[in-house]
């Protein structure tokens, strides 16, 4: 096997000669040099120690510290199906809350009514409204539906500061009504009020 230039192995291998050999160390320049060693990791050691407080004071401050508001238009709780609680606002600015079930229709929604007044409303499972609870400009309202979406019970509070309940057939018909007016009362003594 032929070689294709000299072999320089030998001369690398050998140890190079140092044209400043270094003097030895004095007791003192030893010293001076565990000093400035010594300083630097105390600086390091004391860096350590600021950061590990502060660090601490951060988490003491986001576990126990004053939470600030969140501002949004709208806010979803979410579940790997959707919606379980949403909290949006109208264009108008009114609040509304809605309490969601598995396939992601509303059962419970609480907010303001069109005319400004508080409002709660429970549905079924085919997004029927059963249950209707709210405030009137004369005072509040309970409205029950049946089935198909008519209201069969009506209690509510008059503009004359007297209550009114009306009963109606499956159509939404009224049947019955039950008024209490102070006005057209029967005398004192006699606990019935006017039916109509």
């Amino acid at each position: 096997m032929a070689t294709q230039g000299p072999d320089r192995r030998g001369t690398d291998s050998a140890p190079r000669e140092r044209d400043d050999e270094e003097a030895p160390m004095t007791v003192e320049q030893r010293l001076e040099s565990l000093e400035r060693s010594l300083r630097r990791w105390r600086l390091v050691g004391w860096g350590l120690v600021a950061c590990s407080l502060l660090l601490g004071a951060g988490l003491v401050w986001s576990i126990w510290g004053t939470r600030g508001s969140i501002r949004t238009r709208n806010l979803y709780v979410v579940n790997d199906k959707g919606y379980a609680v949403e909290l949006t606002t109208s264009a108008e600015g009114d609040g509304l809350i809605s309490v969601n079930d598995h396939a992601n229709f509303p059962r419970v929604m609480f907010g303001n009514s069109q005319k400004g007044y508080g409002k709660l409303e429970l549905y079924t499972a085919q997004s029927q409204r059963l249950v209707m609870i709210g405030g009137t400009g004369s005072g509040g309202q309970v409205a029950v539906f049946n089935n198909t979406g008519h209201r069969v019970v009506d209690m509510q509070a008059k503009k004359t500061n007297s209550g009114a309940i009306i009963v109606s057939d499956f159509d939404g018909n009224i049947v019955q009504g039950l008024e209490g007016d102070i006005r057209t009362a029967l005398p004192p003594g006699n606990t019935r009020g006017t039916w109509r």
